[in-house]
């Protein structure tokens, strides 16, 4: 048997809840407006950023945006005034990727092979933390390198955003090129300090080819003292040992030994004497 008390009271509440649904109604019906939804306050777009270059293509139902840089880099007096300063490393471009680092610039990473380390000078940039890799790439291996570029190409909300440097072209992935860089031998990351003037494609013959069309001193060095050769550029940084005279050692090592303008002469293989040595005062 059902219970009567229990049914009014129920009965009760289901009436007090449509009551209460009706009068929402009514309320929303007389005043014409739908109930207010809280929105998130999104920020605004900064003029000249990469999100408004692309909200602009978007508008414009442009599918690519390209905004070419300018970017101030170090420069040399010539071939010793770099010497002096960089590291100079025979590398092949293997692969690269590029960052947003900011709302306002692009950077691309690109990794080298490095096939030759001819010098190697201590890092003025690459020190205490600096160039430290973007999160999601390895770290290098002993023979790698990974050098970082101003500029580069992303993708965002549909639009290929492209920082364009005109002087100073992407590497080019498969060839061979001389650096001079700024390297930290220890973490294997490098800055084109140098920016374009720096960089020297090379050839199969081992010729080196500037990126950079304006003539600069490092560039009119290379040629000048050099022939643009890598061979002589290393020569002159790491002289060859000089061969083996052929001589009797022991006859030479005699010759020096007995002094008092005494001394060996290689192309003779013989004890030879020069009174200037002794007496420098009977020579002009």
């Amino acid at each position: 048997m059902f219970d009567r008390r229990s049914l009014r009271i129920t009965a009760v509440a289901v009436l007090v809840v449509a009551l209460v649904a009706l009068v929402g109604t009514l309320i929303n019906r007389r005043s014409g407006q739908p109930s207010p939804i809280a929105h998130a306050q999104q920020p605004p777009v900064e003029p000249g950023s990469i999100d408004d270059l692309v909200q602009r293509a978007n508008a414009n139902g442009d599918h690519s945006a390209t905004l070419p840089i300018e970017i101030m880099h170090e420069d040399v007096d010539g071939f010793d005034d770099a010497r002096t300063h960089y590291s100079i490393v025979v590398a092949d471009a293997v692969s690269k990727q590029s960052f947003a680092i900011s709302a306002y610039s692009i950077e691309t990473w690109f990794k080298f092979t490095v096939t030759e380390t001819i010098l190697s000078t201590g890092p003025h940039i690459c020190v205490t933390g600096a160039c430290s890799l973007p999160a999601g790439l390895p770290a290098a291996g002993s023979n790698e390198l990974w050098l970082s570029k101003a500029g580069g190409t992303i993708e965002r909300n549909g639009v290929t955003v492209n920082f364009e440097w005109n002087e100073f072209p992407d590497f080019n992935i498969g060839q061979r090129y001389v650096l001079f860089i700024d390297m930290n031998q220890s973490t294997r990351v490098g800055a084109n300090a140098l920016g374009p003037v720096g960089v020297f494609m090379l050839d199969n013959n081992g010729i080196m080819a500037a990126v950079l069309g304006e003539d600069t001193n490092l560039k009119s060095d290379i040629s000048s003292r050099f022939g643009n050769s890598l061979s002589q550029l290393r020569n002159a940084i790491n002289p060859p040992p000089p061969p083996p005279s052929g001589c009797d050692p022991a006859a030479e090592q005699a010759c020096n030994a007995r002094g008092g303008g005494y001394y060996w002469d290689d192309s003779t293989c013989q004890c030879a004497f020069d009174v200037c040595i002794p007496k420098p005062w009977l020579c002009p």
